[in-house]
């Protein structure tokens, strides 16, 4: 059985990546959350077979301590980065994984973990990185009322969603402005790690929800405040990844 660390400083993200690794057989022997446990484990403790590594830690890099520590354990790093400065870094390590981890590219990883042959070449990864931004994800969206332009937080945001072929957006308060941009979007520019778009007409926040409750057809209902008059369902093809999203 091969046996795995994960690196990662976001709840959820390690929730899931445990999740997806016990599925496939893998013994996660640790989950790591920060440079000065990586740093501590990899001083002290036996290395696992492969690690799982999140680039950007709350505190730092990661290579910010493999460039300085010896690590012969092959690594799968997982990454906020483009496509197209993940496809650069594949010649030089077993893989990286764009989140939200794909099943099937984690699957291709496993599966050239197995077939490794060549070291990691940390120091052309850490240059091509330095060139490089992390996604960013918009902060704030602007509406209109009446003459006047306003700007909301997303974190005043209940959920986003369409109603008589137009498209708006819901605060804490309870109040809906119109929107310019269509369902999908607003999903483009919204952290996946927040918001998910349950199904054709909702994206909600995370931080939002009160409660989810079993519905017909093995769909679910979700319980949000100062909505009464929404019922927001989360359609049957996307109530795994639902669940999983909700860690």
């Amino acid at each position: 059985m091969i046996r795995a660390v994960i690196i990662e400083d976001e709840a959820v993200a390690a929730r899931k990546m445990k999740r997806l690794l016990d599925a496939r057989g893998i013994d996660v022997i640790s989950t790591l959350g920060s440079l000065s446990q990586l740093q501590q484990y990899l001083d002290s403790e036996t290395m696992p077979d492969l690690f799982f590594m999140d680039i950007h830690l709350s505190d730092g890099i990661v290579f910010d301590v493999l460039l300085s520590t010896k690590v012969d354990t092959p690594i799968i790093f997982t990454t906020a980065y483009d496509q197209y400065a993940i496809k650069a870094f594949k010649q030089n390590s077993i893989d990286y994984l764009l989140k939200p981890i794909n099943e099937d590219e984690l699957d291709e990883a496993l599966r050239k973990y197995k077939k490794l042959t060549q070291p990691i070449d940390l120091s052309a990864i850490s240059a091509l990185l330095a060139t490089q931004s992390p996604k960013k994800y918009k902060e704030r969206i602007s509406v209109k009322v009446g003459d006047k332009i306003r700007s909301i937080d997303f974190s005043d945001i209940q959920f986003f969603y369409s109603a008589n072929k137009n498209n708006y957006l819901l605060t804490t308060e309870g109040r809906a402005y119109p929107i310019d941009y269509s369902i999908e979007k607003i999903g483009d520019v919204l952290d996946p790690q927040t918001f998910f778009r349950v199904n054709r007409g909702y994206i909600i926040s995370i931080t939002t929800i009160k409660d989810v409750i079993t519905y017909s057809n093995s769909r679910l209902k979700i319980i949000v405040s100062n909505a009464p008059d929404h019922d927001i369902i989360v359609a049957r093809d996307r109530v795994k990844e639902f669940k999983e999203w909700l860690g």
